[in-house]
């Protein structure tokens, strides 16, 4: 590993990951994780949201992963590699990044407690959207904790930016030039759109779709969802958005399976129940039931619809639906005192990529709140998300309508 030793090596070095990422077609963004008490480089990633399959000449779909953004990435990769690594603790670390965290990584960053570095400000998703170092979006002690480790590197002249925040982070107080702040800035306006609008569009509308549960045992893609998940397409809803006490045992089994009692169930315009999965907190504390989830289902439809096979390509694109015209329902809502709420509605938001069908009820649902938590701290959280998120997506977690789900899930707990 190399040895950095300026906050500009450091924002050099993640501004060419974000040149890899932007040369992928993805999201240009760029992120390292840096000893700070030697300078050294323990990782580097960029975003993989769009990637290519691997071996295939054509890409016929690029969405692969919605949560694939570089700092989630490195928060996992720490995980899986800190033991046999022998790797210094979090709050030992920062990781770097050319771009102000969205919500989903700034969650996951707080999360696990790394000390924090940006070059450039998102004024649409990111976490400091406003640059005035407050986080409104972060309930009041996750913002405590991001004012005390985070930090934005000054900018020399022209630009003339003072350094803002704490010098816990790698170099902290230091300052980069202007042209590598405005490379890790213009690079990433220059993907964002056109990249937003691949992930947002990937899907058939739901008139256009075919129900998965008429496919036979031996389709590939039936095949892929019940490896998926064992409940996949075992229950069907009436109504999609209103889904009733047939989702209870799948909701529960599976959260009895998980080492933090929760699950997330997936269910298609069909009403079809497409996978319910809990989470994996045991080997990274941001990989939850809904982060599980989403990510499984994007990998299985992104590999489905790269398939050698054109004919399995079809069959994808036609029976598996986009998230954005299906509904995710949490056993339990995420306790919006948590940096993992964050992480979490960020995680949807970035699993929508734009607008979302506004159809009553919403497509975010959960069954119970956790704790002593109350809706209305779980709607204001939501409400006091960047614009990204309250603007285009419009975040809106409901509880769902079935009474008689609840109770199910009530008696069953």
């Amino acid at each position: 590993m190399s040895t950095l030793n300026s906050a500009q090596e450091a924002v050099d070095t993640v501004a060419n990951q974000a040149i890899h990422a932007a040369l992928q077609q993805t999201f240009a963004v760029g992120g390292a994780i840096i000893n700070n008490a030697t300078g050294e480089l323990i990782a580097a990633l960029h975003n993989n949201v769009l990637m290519p399959f691997p071996g295939n000449a054509t890409t016929w779909f690029l969405p692969h992963d919605p949560t694939a953004h570089g700092e989630r990435q490195l928060v996992d990769w720490y995980y899986q590699n800190a033991v046999r690594l022998n790797l210094p603790a979090p709050d030992q670390l920062t990781v770097v990044t050319t771009l102000d965290p969205c919500a989903m990584c700034a969650g996951s960053l707080l999360t696990a407690g790394f000390n924090v570095a940006v070059s450039a400000i998102d004024d649409y998703a990111g976490i400091n959207y406003n640059s005035q170092f407050n986080f409104p979006s972060l309930p009041p002690t996750i913002r405590q904790q991001a004012q005390g480790t985070w930090a934005y590197y000054a900018v020399a002249a022209p630009v003339s930016r003072p350094y803002q925040g704490s010098t816990r982070p790698v170099f902290g107080g230091e300052s980069i030039d202007s042209a590598g702040y405005f490379l890790c800035s213009s690079i990433f306006s220059a993907s964002v759109n056109t990249v937003r609008d691949a992930s947002n569009n990937s899907g058939l509308p739901p008139d256009q779709l075919q129900n998965p549960a008429t496919l036979p045992a031996n389709s590939k893609v039936r095949q892929a969802l019940t490896a998926l998940s064992p409940f996949a397409l075992t229950v069907q809803s009436t109504n999609p958005r209103d889904p009733g006490v047939e989702l209870a045992a799948p909701l529960l089994k599976t959260a009895q399976q998980s080492r933090v009692f929760n699950s997330v169930a997936l269910i298609d315009p069909f009403g079809n129940l497409l996978a319910c999965l809990g989470g994996a907190e045991d080997q990274s504390p941001i990989r939850t039931a809904f982060m599980e989830t989403t990510r499984n289902y994007a990998v299985m439809r992104w590999t489905l619809m790269n398939d050698p096979d054109p004919a399995v390509r079809a069959e994808a694109g036609h029976y598996l639906t986009h998230p954005k015209y299906g509904t995710f329902v949490f056993l339990y809502a995420p306790d919006p005192s948590t940096p993992q709420a964050v992480m979490t509605f960020g995680a949807y938001g970035s699993t929508m990529e734009g607008p979302v069908p506004q159809n009553y009820p919403s497509n975010l649902q959960y069954v119970l709140l956790p704790g002593n938590t109350t809706a209305q701290a779980l709607s204001t959280l939501a409400q006091n998300l960047p614009p990204f998120y309250t603007q285009s997506v419009q975040v809106a977690p409901a509880q769902v309508l079935s009474q008689d789900l609840i109770n199910a899930v009530r008696n069953g707990v």
